[in-house]
């Protein structure tokens, strides 16, 4: 969690009066679905208890983990300022604890809050910065794979999910790893293929090739020589 995002949440919740008659408490179970992705972002979560996954999903609709948050951290701070549809959907990890903001609130809180003010400008623009450099790199690494060039991607992949911070970008680093890794075995099975494939070109070339030596004129005359000599022998052996 980043600095700005820890004084964000303080601001928010050291503000006794919007705790106290803004706050609403909200429970999950274990694998209930918060909001799924495309839904309004129109509310500001803290998790007082349990842990919320955070996922998005891929063009087959599979699973792609994106984050998972404690207790004590907070998510939807971008849906208090633009109000645009979720971009990820949120997961229950066991029972969970929240408490909700919703927009409207907050919005009319920023009005009266200069502190408030100051910390939502310095969230914004830290998110914008990683943002930038989370796409610059993922570029990188989407460029390097499409050139085949997979040590340096690997390396870089490496280093990051050894290294504790962004899990958002250690998260991305591992789909990557099994992009690479899917990538490479279906390489390596198209080039076994091939080979399976010229053994099989191999060998109707020699096929061939014999067909037309048996065919051959000359070949034709070796072979009815070699018959009439083998009954010129077996001829003699009766007499």
């Amino acid at each position: 969690m980043s600095e700005s995002q820890d004084r964000f949440r303080e601001a928010l919740t050291e503000d006794r009066e919007l705790r106290r008659s803004a706050m609403r408490a909200v429970t999950l179970s274990d694998g209930e679905v918060l909001f799924r992705r495309g839904d309004p972002g129109d509310a500001f979560y803290i998790i007082e208890q349990g842990q919320i996954r955070i996922v998005t999903y891929d063009a087959a609709d599979q699973e792609i983990a994106l984050n998972l948050l404690g207790a004590g951290e907070s998510f939807g701070e971008l849906a208090l300022v633009d109000g645009q549809p979720r971009s990820a959907s949120a997961i229950a990890v066991g029972e969970c604890q929240l408490l909700c903001l919703r927009r409207e609130t907050f919005l009319a809180r920023l009005h009266a809050s200069p502190l408030l003010n100051q910390w939502t400008i310095q969230l914004l623009s830290d998110r914008a910065r990683h943002m930038t450099d989370f796409v610059e790199r993922l570029g990188f690494w989407l460029h390097q794979i499409v050139v085949g060039d997979y040590q340096p991607v690997i390396a870089a992949l490496a280093h990051v999910q050894n290294q504790e911070g962004d899990r958002a970008l250690i998260a991305a680093a591992a789909s990557f790893q099994a992009a690479i890794d899917a990538i490479r075995a279906r390489e390596e099975r198209l080039r076994r293929e091939l080979r399976e494939l010229r053994l099989e070109v191999d060998e109707d070339a020699r096929q061939q090739e014999v067909n037309q030596i048996a065919q051959a004129d000359y070949f034709q005359s070796l072979l009815q020589f070699s018959q009439q000599y083998r009954r010129d022998l077996l001829s003699e052996r009766r007499d």
